[in-house]
This record gives structure tokens, C-alpha cells and sequence, in this order.
């Protein structure tokens, strides 16, 4: 087994093009609704990348822990409400769009088993 680094960034990228294969297929085939499927991926996407965020700040030396549990309180409370503005705005197909948000775990797992760079004076197996 081959030790890899894994980008945070290319996690990103990486779902927003499955996404896209994932709606274009849906849309070709006409199984599923294409633009839920896009709003689960965009979604998601946008989440990781906040998500990010937020850790590098509270991996600050200088935050104290309330201010961590604050903000944290906060970003979950925002993306539930973001999330129920919009199964209750738009007409989103509830299945289209969780396949759309497992594109995120799923281009994890991609980089971290074929994308990552090998990491020197890592674990190897033959």
C-alpha cells in the first residue's frame, strides 16, 4: 500500500467533476433531475471549502475554545437553514441531489487512493 498526500483542493475540483459527469449523464440518459444533482455537488462542494476554512482558523494559537464552539455552532446552523431554504424554494428532487452530495466523499476517496501524490518514505508493500 502506497502512503499519498491528499489536497484539499483537488478534493474540490474533483467533485465538481464528477458532478458535472454525474448531471450530463443524468441528463442524457433522463434518469433523475440533472440540476439537483448539480445544486448536491455545488452545494457540498461549497461546504468542504467553508468547512476548511473554519479549521484553519480554530487551529489558530490564539482562538480559545468557546469561540471554536461558536463558530462552529454557527456554520452548522447556517447550512441547515441554507439547506431548508432550498428544498423549500426550489424545486429540488431530494434523491438527485444526495447523489449529488456523495460526490464529495467519493472524489475523497479517489484522491486518496489514485490521485494523491505518493508520499516519500511512505508505507509500501510489494
Amino acid at each position: 500500500m502506497t502512503v499519498r498526500r491528499v489536497c484539499p483542493l483537488r478534493i474540490g475540483r474533483s467533485t465538481l467533476v464528477l458532478t458535472v459527469a454525474a448531471a450530463l449523464l443524468s441528463a442524457a440518459a433522463g434518469w433523475g433531475c440533472w440540476h439537483s444533482i448539480l445544486a448536491g455537488g455545488l452545494f457540498m462542494t461549497l461546504d468542504f471549502h467553508l468547512i476548511r476554512l473554519l479549521v484553519s482558523r480554530l487551529m489558530a494559537p490564539q482562538r480559545s475554545r468557546t469561540a471554536a464552539l461558536a463558530l462552529l455552532t454557527a456554520k452548522v446552523v447556517l447550512v441547515l437553514l441554507l439547506l431548508a431554504g432550498l428544498f423549500l424554494r426550489l424545486p429540488i428532487e431530494p434523491l438527485s441531489f444526495a447523489l449529488g452530495a456523495t460526490l464529495l466523499p467519493a472524489a475523497a476517496v479517489l484522491d486518496a487512493v489514485w490521485l494523491g501524490e505518493p508520499v516519500a518514505g511512505g508505507l509500501t508493500e510489494n
